[in-house]
């Protein structure tokens, strides 16, 4: 099997083999039988820490194939390897659950608990009802069904004004300042999900039914426990998902509609404002960066320089070892993720720039994820580096409010621009990251709908979070179509609502960073090093931060945001 080193000099040169599975396989099946012969806990827990380099080191080979499919989804050699470990990964995990059930099954568990500690084998009993080798085919099909949905965006080419454009590259149209620029960009791209509908439509519904499937035969009574098990939420569910969505409406939906009535008062439109109006902010247009994709990653180096010297350290060794790939182009995957590769001990930060202030708030919130990623690689169990995906996000998200003082080094004259906006979009992306978590909450207890039925109940979650929108000039999304271009409900279900409790987080950090900048940015620092050796709900008071699910934290977050929007002069920031 392939090995690598942390003292690599350039990740882009680093040649991938293509993975000997049966090798791969063996080597799980080999401590299989020796943790169930162990004759001590010290060779028990050497033979569990064996496991875990060997999971690092499949996880470094997996991360690499999808870093360079993902770069380019055309690249015949990294299509093929993304089709292998699409189709062996089911087999892996399979193994690994072997293997931890022959672990719990070990006469030292006491002494392994103690070890290792008990959350590790608290997610290990979760993870055993996830998997089974009677769904590796259902699996296997999963993975090759969202493959289909993530080509198919990868590959969009828009025509507009004579020129190809990839979805991403059309952003910079959609929110142009020319009212009939947006206008016929946004007709363009939502033209291509129309064109696509029947397609998008029919890959959907068989992920629901494959989902489904699998959820029954591991005797579950549908996807949607399945899912959050399947992303370790051990301390909260469905119920708890379910509250809070209210308490957004509640809470959060006044806040938004407050913003969103200003924006067509600045605009001018007023009750003519169109969907694609909401994309520009200001009459005289959006924030943009004032400098090229090179010059943002600069003066990112140069802001993490003065902002804290763990943060500049690892910036820049991302930067010198080539470990980013951030600028949209044709045959890219669509979005942006970092992911970390344990082997070589470095975070990556796959993005598609594409000249909005986007670029900005991917690049701060990628950077979050990767510096916890460094922080918590020092963890030998695997499970303890990063928290659950909700916790995760808080790192991202509160890295994008932490480097609001440095803004002036990408936006010059647009930071105040910059400013109120992005903390304006901070709140007003609450209620439809809600509608994404209620959206799916209901396919998936109602599997067998029709595609037309889920577009139609997306519609009216919308009327009910987003009142705003309308959808007069737009058939397409007037029937309910706007959800067929938000990746996560394809790549990775019920996910989505982890941006919104990631959100209200985020927002406390920058409160309590208005008032106490250093100190927040210490206690920051120390959130990440926690990794994920706790749950959610003990995580974050270990942390001393409000759950967003508990009490008054959204009222008091959203009562906060609102007087530091009122601190803004509009009148001076748009003209």
């Amino acid at each position: 099997m392939q090995h690598f080193s942390e003292n690599f000099e350039d990740l882009e040169k680093i040649e991938i083999e293509r993975p000997n599975t049966q090798e791969i396989l063996n080597l799980h099946d080999d401590l299989i039988s020796k943790i169930k012969s162990a004759t001590s806990s010290e060779e028990a827990s050497e033979i569990l820490k064996r496991f875990f380099r060997l999971t690092d080191t499949v996880s470094t080979i997996f991360n690499l194939i999808y870093i360079r499919h993902s770069c380019d989804t055309r690249d015949q050699k990294y299509d093929e390897l993304s089709t292998l470990i699409d189709e062996f990964g089911p087999e892996i995990n399979v193994k690994s659950n072997e293997f931890i059930k022959a672990l719990l099954a070990s006469p030292f568990i006491a002494d392994l608990e103690k070890e290792f500690g008990q959350y590790f084998f608290d997610l290990q009993k979760l993870s055993l009802k996830t998997v089974s080798s009677e769904i590796i085919p259902d699996l296997i099909e999963e993975n090759k069904t969202v493959a289909e949905y993530v080509k198919l965006i990868a590959q969009a080419l828009i025509e507009f004004n004579g020129q190809k454009y990839t979805l991403s590259e059309m952003g910079k149209f959609t929110t142009s300042v020319d009212r009939e620029t947006r206008k016929n960009a946004s007709e363009a791209v939502w033209n291509f999900y129309e064109k696509n509908d029947d397609t998008i439509g029919d890959i959907y519904d068989r992920l629901v039914k494959i989902r489904t499937r699998i959820a029954h035969k591991l005797g579950y009574q549908n996807f949607l426990q399945l899912a959050y098990d399947r992303m370790h939420r051990l301390d909260w569910g469905p119920d708890d998902a379910a509250i809070y969505r209210e308490k957004v409406l509640e809470d959060i939906v006044p806040l938004s509609k407050q913003i969103f009535n200003r924006q067509k008062e600045r605009l001018g439109y007023q009750n003519d404002t169109k969907y694609y109006d909401y994309k520009v902010f200001y009459k005289t247009g959006n924030p943009i960066p004032d400098k090229d994709a090179n010059g943002l990653i600069s003066a990112a180096a140069e802001m993490y320089e003065n902002l804290s010297p763990t943060a500049s350290k690892y910036f820049n060794f991302m930067v010198s070892h080539n470990c980013m790939d951030v600028v949209s182009k044709p045959g890219k995957a669509s979005g942006g993720y970092m992911t970390y590769i344990p082997d070589l001990k470095t975070s990556f930060i796959f993005s598609n720039f594409n000249g909005t202030s986007g670029d900005v708030d991917v690049l701060t919130h990628e950077f979050g994820h990767s510096l916890q990623g460094f922080l918590g690689a020092d963890y030998i169990v695997p499970d303890y580096r990063s928290p659950g995906m909700e916790c995760c996000e808080m790192h991202s998200m509160s890295m994008e409010f932490l480097t609001y003082p440095y803004m002036q080094n990408f936006f010059g004259k647009d930071t105040e621009k910059y400013l109120y906006s992005h903390t304006c979009d901070a709140i007003t992306i609450i209620p439809y990251i809600v509608i994404v978590d209620a959206f799916q909450a209901y396919v998936y207890e109602h599997p067998d709908i029709s595609h037309q039925e889920r577009k139609a109940y997306w519609r009216k979650l919308e009327k009910t979070y987003l009142p705003h929108l309308t959808y007069e000039d737009n058939n397409f999304l007037a029937s309910g179509g706007y959800w067929m271009k938000q990746t996560h409900i394809f790549e990775v279900p019920l996910y989505y609502l982890d941006y919104s409790i990631a959100q209200v987080v985020a927002l406390e950090f920058f409160i309590a960073s208005l008032k106490e900048p250093q100190k927040t940015f210490e206690k920051y620092i120390s959130f990440c090093k926690l990794g994920g050796t706790l749950p959610f709900r003990s995580l974050l008071k270990a942390a001393d931060i409000a759950n967003p699910f508990d009490g008054d934290t959204l009222k008091e977050v959203a009562t906060n945001i609102m007087k530091y929007l009122n601190t803004f002069d509009l009148t001076k920031i748009d003209s």
